[in-house]
């Protein structure tokens, strides 16, 4: 016998959400139905697939293999949509693409630009994050594709193309912190500085240029927006470090500039295009991965 397809939605929900009450607001159902039907699940399997905690819940073994299935299936079948469109000549669907704030602009007026002049019929979802949202987005197969800074190393994630890029000082052009010189990083202890909050790969590469270089930088504006961080940088009341690329347009519009750290390869951080590994990818997500590696490609060119 089959599960019930509504047994397995609250079971993969409710994992991927973390809580049985996230889960039932995600579904619109009350938690003790979303409990009822996954416990209905677990009785049809004879065997446990959740653990209860106090943080929520979290699969037993046999629970991550099905999870694994589930997430298999779902790819399965999308091929097979996409396979089928393909076969009747069509190029129709939604394609889900996860990056970090810092790369919509290149990403929208590049890739998506010339991609979907090529492929009217395609439509997208894009999600916005930090760089842990945009792995988990892959993890998780809510997103084909995935772009993100200084991604950590994972197996779950198969790498499509790769590029370093430095962190600079950014600073409004003409402002207080406009000098023609670059920075030593002796002046890193001094500047104020505004930064992007945990989670975001500009981090984590920041705390390995504090711990090598023997810097703190001093924070006085803490962030989960690009364009907080932009309008903070404007208003000359400090500079940030990230990647030139991500406030090119502002740099080319005279607002912004940007200042090198006088040590080679300061704050070398990787830009990486990755999707889920093994995930079988619907055809539109396959033809605009190439389009997405060559814009990787030429950032700051």
């Amino acid at each position: 016998m089959q599960p019930d397809p509504k047994h397995i939605q609250c079971f993969k929900t409710a994992l991927l959400a973390g809580t049985i009450r996230t889960a039932a607001a995600q579904l619109g159902l009350e938690p003790s139905t979303v409990s009822r039907n996954i416990s209905a699940l677990e009785k049809q399997l004879a065997t446990a697939l959740i653990e209860r905690g106090r943080k929520g819940v979290k699969p037993t073994q046999a629970g991550s293999l099905l999870l694994g299935f589930i997430q298999r299936q779902s790819g399965e079948l999308e091929a097979l949509r996409s396979q089928l469109d393909e076969l009747a000549n069509m190029e129709r669907g939604t394609l889900s693409i996860a990056l970090g704030e810092g790369f919509v602009g290149d990403f929208v007026q590049t890739a998506l630009s010339k991609f979907s002049m090529d492929h009217p019929k395609i439509t997208y979802s894009l999600d916005v994050g930090a760089t842990d949202d945009v792995g988990t987005a892959i993890i998780d197969d809510k997103a084909h594709v995935g772009l993100a800074f200084n991604v950590a190393p994972d197996p779950r994630f198969k790498v499509v193309a790769q590029t370093q890029r430095p962190l600079v000082v950014i600073c409004r052009r003409g402002g207080k912190f406009d000098t023609s010189k670059d920075v030593k990083t002796e002046e890193l202890s001094h500047l104020p500085f505004g930064f992007l909050r945990r989670g975001y790969g500009v981090g984590a590469v920041i705390s390995d240029m504090e711990a090598s270089h023997g810097f703190r930088a001093r924070a006085v504006l803490e962030t989960g927006s690009i364009a907080a961080l932009k309008a903070f940088v404007r208003s000359d009341l400090g500079v940030t470090l990230m990647p030139e690329f991500v406030v090119a347009e502002d740099i080319n519009a005279g607002l912004l500039c940007a200042r090198q750290v006088s040590v080679p390869n300061f704050g070398m951080g990787t830009v990486t295009l990755f999707v889920r590994q093994g995930r079988r990818l619907p055809v539109a997500a396959q033809k605009l991965i190439p389009v997405m590696s060559r814009s990787l490609m030429s950032l700051n060119d």
